[in-house]
């Protein structure tokens, strides 16, 4: 009766949370892409050879972006469950709940992934650079509030009810996801200036051309010697 108590009074205290992150991530993930969509076209719109695969790129990058923050939002469960008060018996329900989330989650983002490779994703990675620099923003965004909300309850004065664990629980997924999304992104950008030649939505500025040089005449053609130079005498009249 105890655990049965427990577990749902932890499941109530992190119900309000859970609801309100995953509310966010679904608007983000949601019309955020639509912006990018428009953004896409644009740039496409401009390249010099168009991208016969932009629009497979985009909806593959799309499901993935879905399930990888899905993969997050079940990532921060399970961590706050393992690490959150309350004895382990009273834990089933929460650790369902992130498993239910995690595996479909890593399906759908391993299924899109794979199929990516089967497009030019990393021979013209536009769309591949949109979606990643904006997984960069909105997980560090969460991260960032996540980081906030630990320390004010770090510094709160009283019981905290577990919404400490469940604040250091999204720093440790959120900021070690921002992290290595900001390292992907930052080596995606920063990578060898040499390599943006062989995509065909950047075309780096070649060196101006010169025009041949006339060719001159072969001797004993049919053009007639200048006149008047230094190399014939002048002609008597």
């Amino acid at each position: 009766m105890d655990s049965d108590l427990s577990s749902s009074m932890m499941l109530f205290r992190i119900l309000p949370a859970a609801t309100a992150v995953v509310s966010v991530l679904v608007t983000l993930t949601l019309f955020g892409p639509m912006v990018l969509y428009v953004l896409a076209r644009w740039r496409a719109h401009r390249a010099p050879v168009p991208d016969p695969h932009l629009g497979l790129k985009f909806a593959l990058h799309w499901f993935a972006t879905s399930a990888f923050h899905l993969a997050l939002a079940g990532g921060t469960l399970l961590v706050f469950t393992v690490i959150g008060p309350g004895p382990s018996s009273a834990k089933g329900d929460a650790f369902r709940a992130a498993f239910a989330m995690l595996v479909p989650a890593g399906i759908v983002l391993g299924v899109h992934l794979m199929l990516l490779k089967r497009t030019n994703d990393f021979e013209v990675p536009g769309v591949r650079r949109l979606f990643l620099g904006y997984n960069m923003v909105v997980t560090g965004l969460v991260g960032f509030i996540a980081l906030v909300m630990g320390f004010q309850l770090l510094f709160a004065k009283g019981s905290t009810h577990g919404m400490g664990h469940m604040a250091g629980a999204a720093i440790l997924v959120y900021g070690g996801a921002w992290a290595a999304l900001g390292f992907s992104f930052g080596n995606l950008v920063l990578a060898d200036a040499s390599r943006f030649g062989a995509y065909p939505e950047v075309v780096p500025p070649g060196p101006a051309q010169q025009p041949p040089p006339p060719a001159a005449a072969a001797g004993g053609g049919a053009g007639l010697p200048p006149l008047g130079g230094g190399a014939y005498p002048p002609i008597d009249r």
